[in-house]
């Protein structure tokens, strides 16, 4: 776990020298915090889980994410840098806005006070273990089929039906079809909750009819190997 811990400091740390090199560091705190926590008050209260306090809820919020993700995809892969902040002045001092959480690819992701829950602390980490997945190939995956895996993975009910339906979709087909030729960073701008609503559809009525989530792991597979399946839903 540790030798993970300085790959992820590596990688952060080239990040956040690339970005200083354009000029970005000063506006990018995201980034230097995940490389270096501490310097924006945060300690570590777990493996590679960070925090402004030291709060059991945490913990057991982080393992109950890890079993979700562990159990969609028999197993976890990734294992990225988590920044917890119980108030919102420590979430803008690392550079968050009105966002509940935020992933920084595979590498590290923050949690706001709205969103240290199991639900939100589940989608970020999907976000974290499908790019550790995919490796280079994930920017072959849209941004909308990776927003919706994710709401689909931490069963978010404010964008999905339970589980025990058999179409969890919350708004007719025929209005969710478009969110896969759509600009999703204009589309999440202008209509936030219905474009999560039209992502998390088409996934979980594509992941559904491809057989649940062995067509993830046969799509990651996939993409690695240069292969675009006919089957994606894009």
């Amino acid at each position: 776990m540790r030798t993970r811990r300085w790959i992820i400091v590596a990688a952060v740390t080239v990040t956040l020298v690339a970005a200083a090199t354009v000029g970005l560091a000063v506006g990018a705190p995201v980034v230097a915090a995940a490389a270096c926590p501490q310097c924006y008050g945060l300690s570590e209260i777990a493996d590679g889980v960070y925090a402004d306090r030291d709060d059991d809820a945490y913990r057991r919020m982080l393992d109950a994410a890890d079993r979700r993700i562990s159990t969609f995809y028999g197993g976890r892969v990734s294992d990225p840098r988590v920044l917890i902040c119980s108030t919102s002045e420590c979430y803008r001092r690392l550079g968050g806005g009105g966002e509940k959480g935020r992933a920084l690819g595979r590498w590290s992701l923050m949690l706001a006070p709205a969103g240290a829950n199991e639900v939100i602390a589940t989608h970020e980490l999907a976000h974290a273990e499908l790019h550790e997945r995919l490796g280079s190939a994930a920017s072959d995956v849209p941004d909308w089929f990776d927003e919706g895996l994710a709401v689909l993975i931490s069963d978010d009910e404010r964008y999905l039906r339970p589980e025990s339906e058999a179409d969890r979709c919350l708004l007719p087909w025929e209005e969710a079809l478009p969110v896969v030729g759509a600009d999703w960073a204009a589309a999440t701008r202008d209509l936030n909750d219905r474009s999560y609503l039209q992502a998390a559809c088409v996934v979980s009525r594509w992941v559904s009819e491809q057989g649940g989530s062995e067509a993830v792991l046969r799509l990651v597979d996939d993409l690695q190997a240069g292969r675009k399946p006919p089957s994606a839903p894009w």
